[in-house]
Parts: C-alpha cells; sequence; structure tokens
C-alpha cells in the first residue's frame, strides 16, 4: 500500500481541479487542469488523448509537452504497448496505470525511444469509457521519489479528466442514461457526498452512526452500479451526472467527529 499523502493544502487543491473539471467545455480547459498537477508532484513532460478501443487503438493526441518527434514515433508505434493502454485492451479495468505493470515488460524498441528523448522515469494511466472510447495521460521525468504520490494523484483524478475530455471532444457524445445516477439511494448519495469531502469510511461511519461494514457495503453496491472499482471514479462519475452537474452542498450532519470516538477500531 502507498504511502503516499497529501497536504491540507493540496488535497483543497485536487478538490478545486476536480470541481472544475465538471464546468469544462473546451480540450485545451482540460489541459490546464492537467498542467495544474505540477503544483502537486513537478514534472517535465506530460502528453493526454483518447483511444477507441473498437477500432482497435485508434490513437489520436490531444496535447502534449513531449518532443514532436517523439510524439509521432510513439504514437505509431509505442502508444498500444504502453502499459496504462495495454491494461485497458486486456483488462476489464475502469481505471489502468503503468505501475501496475514491470517495466522489464516493455519493448526494447519503446526503451531505446525514451532513452533517445531524454524520457526518464514515467507513469501514465488509462481510462475506460463508454463503446471503447478511452483516455490516457502520461507524465515523465519526475522525481522518483514521487512516484507514488503521482499515481495516487492519478488514480483521485483522471476519471475527472477523462469525463471533462470526452465532453469537450467534438467526436464524442454522452451515452451514459440520467438513470444511471438515480438508482443511487439517498444513503448512497450521502456517503458519496462525504468520500468527496475526503472523509475516510470509519470517519463517515461516525458521521452517520452506522457501522464500518455498514459503509464498505454501501460503497460496493455504489461501485457495482455505476460500474468502477474506487471511491475517485465513482465520485467523478456521480458528480458529473445530469442530476450533479453543480458542485453538491455540504451534508447537513455536523461534519466534527464526536468527542466519545477519539479511539479508531482495529
Amino acid at each position: 500500500m502507498s504511502h503516499a499523502a497529501f497536504s491540507s493544502k493540496e488535497f483543497q487543491r485536487l478538490g478545486e481541479i476536480m470541481y472544475e473539471a465538471r464546468s469544462l467545455h473546451r480540450t485545451d480547459g482540460v489541459w490546464q487542469l492537467v498542467s495544474a498537477m505540477q503544483r502537486v508532484v513537478p514534472y517535465e513532460f506530460s502528453g493526454c488523448g483518447a483511444v477507441d478501443l473498437l477500432r482497435g487503438v485508434d490513437p489520436s493526441l490531444g496535447h502534449s509537452t513531449y518532443p514532436r518527434e517523439f510524439c509521432q514515433l510513439y504514437m505509431g508505434q509505442g502508444l498500444a504497448a504502453d502499459p496504462a493502454v495495454h491494461g485497458l485492451i486486456t483488462s476489464g479495468q475502469t481505471v489502468t496505470s503503468s505501475a501496475d505493470q514491470p517495466s522489464s515488460h516493455e519493448p526494447k524498441e519503446i526503451t531505446s525511444l525514451k532513452l533517445d528523448f531524454g524520457i526518464k522515469t514515467c507513469l501514465s494511466a488509462g481510462v475506460r469509457g463508454a463503446n471503447g472510447s478511452c483516455s490516457y495521460f502520461a507524465f515523465s521525468n519526475f522525481d522518483a521519489k514521487q512516484a507514488d504520490k503521482l499515481r495516487l494523484l492519478l488514480d483521485i483524478l483522471t476519471p475527472h479528466f477523462h469525463l471533462s475530455y470526452m465532453r469537450c471532444s467534438s467526436s464524442w457524445k454522452p451515452q451514459r442514461p440520467v438513470q444511471q445516477v438515480a438508482v443511487l439511494s439517498k444513503r448512497e448519495e450521502e456517503i458519496l457526498r462525504w468520500v468527496a469531502a475526503g472523509k475516510t469510511n470509519w470517519e463517515i461511519s461516525v458521521i452517520l452512526n452506522v457501522s464500518l461494514n455498514t459503509i464498505k457495503f454501501h460503497l460496493k453496491n455504489v461501485f457495482q452500479k455505476i460500474g468502477v472499482e474506487n471511491r475517485w471514479s465513482a465520485i467523478a462519475y456521480w458528480q458529473t451526472g445530469e442530476q450533479h452537474r453543480t458542485m453538491p452542498s455540504s451534508p447537513p450532519s455536523d461534519d466534527r467527529l464526536p468527542a466519545s470516538s477519539s479511539n479508531k477500531p482495529d
């Protein structure tokens, strides 16, 4: 398990990025949000684009700060072999990461290409969309000691970036019906609001005065209903639903934990 953590200021910035992502209507706005990640984990190169799995990957480049020649070569020969994109092709996961595949599995030609253009540390993420429409996000030349933190950052933000990028791309039309959001119960929506506010499962259980296992059970049901694997993807898809176009108001419950709950359960 990663030991990466965010300061309160960094976590606030993440919330601002997620909020801004839901109101974007231009792809260059998505790129500005991707670039804002540098304030949390600095890097030299980044890029994002789309992948159509129904057309055998059929990649397109959205924005990039990588050298132009590198992009041309990588898009033609290397993107399908990128661990994050390969994960989208071979697994059923909603969000994939190059961190899940050992670098030794990378083709030698790709490794040489990166070395030729000064590409050192790399981390990429892929997000599965409706009807084979996926997106990918890549980052390079960051401090290797920050890799866990960047991975956590991508886990949180790429579902939001994906929805914004696809919505802003003229060739993409939303396919998810509003009913997928409406099937959530009031309790499930309340729990998601607290998750979006940064509360842990244990904190939510104390606030709602239910057991920790009950919270976990609710979240597992939510993941199954909207077809995601983790809390960050659930927040992104739920907040982007037609019934949640605006920032949800804070839950009415008192955010402070009761004094009697100072000791966390094992």
